[in-house]
């Protein structure tokens, strides 16, 4: 009985998270049949944008890709590449897009290979400047 209580606890607590996870990638994604959106980081002088429309055949496919965006964020985050630097990430179907600024090549290149460790990552596609 003390195991059925605790599985269904953990349970609940891993749909809380995955309930929250979709709600907040909701927030940001481009709703299918939509012109695309385009999103703007401005940090002093440098800015970063992204337009894209995705078209995914299930909730299921929308949520594989907000899981890999958020942790290349947290990568990327965790790394220091991204203090005060605007860096925006976009995943579409496992092929992730960095775009922005970063402080030399050697973050960029350190960027794309933290993305490439990402589980579910299938390629990165590279547009990181730096100054």
């Amino acid at each position: 009985m003390r195991h059925k209580k605790l599985i269904s606890t953990m349970l609940s607590g891993v749909a809380a998270g995955l309930i929250l996870a979709i709600r907040v990638h909701a927030q940001q994604a481009t709703p299918p049949d939509t012109a695309p959106t385009t999103q703007s980081i401005k940090l002093e002088r440098d800015t970063v944008q992204s337009s894209a429309a995705h078209h995914y055949n299930s909730p299921a496919e929308r949520a594989n890709d907000a899981l890999i965006i958020t942790e290349v964020k947290t990568s990327l985050a965790d790394q220091g590449i991204t203090d005060r630097y605007p860096v925006a990430v976009d995943c579409d179907h496992g092929t992730v897009q960095l775009t922005g600024v970063v402080a030399s090549p050697d973050d960029a290149k350190q960027a794309v290979a933290l993305a490439q460790n990402i589980k579910g990552v299938v390629d990165v596609k590279n547009q990181l400047t730096w100054r």
